[in-house]
């Protein structure tokens, strides 16, 4: 039996692809952060949380943003770059 998350993704429109930047474990507990384009929509980024269980995942969390989605305030300027 296929997970919901599995079904999910399977049904995703075209034109999508992930590019993972990291992934970091510990236990049960995965985070990853990935970029997800796609040419007629544009750059997302997420942040995930997983648990995983006997190799399969059984609770997720995600906080997504589009680059450039959330400018930087003037203030902030001198102490970060843009990704």
């Amino acid at each position: 039996m296929n997970s919901p998350y599995v079904a999910v993704n399977r049904e995703y429109p075209e034109g999508w692809a992930i590019r993972v930047l990291r992934i970091v474990a510990a236990g049960d507990e995965v985070v990853s952060e990935v970029e997800v384009p796609h040419e007629g929509v544009g750059v997302f980024r997420a942040a995930s949380f997983w648990t995983v269980r006997d190799g399969r995942i059984v609770r997720g969390r995600e906080y997504w943003t589009g680059c450039g989605a959330d400018p930087r305030p003037e203030w902030r300027v001198p102490f970060v770059e843009p990704m």
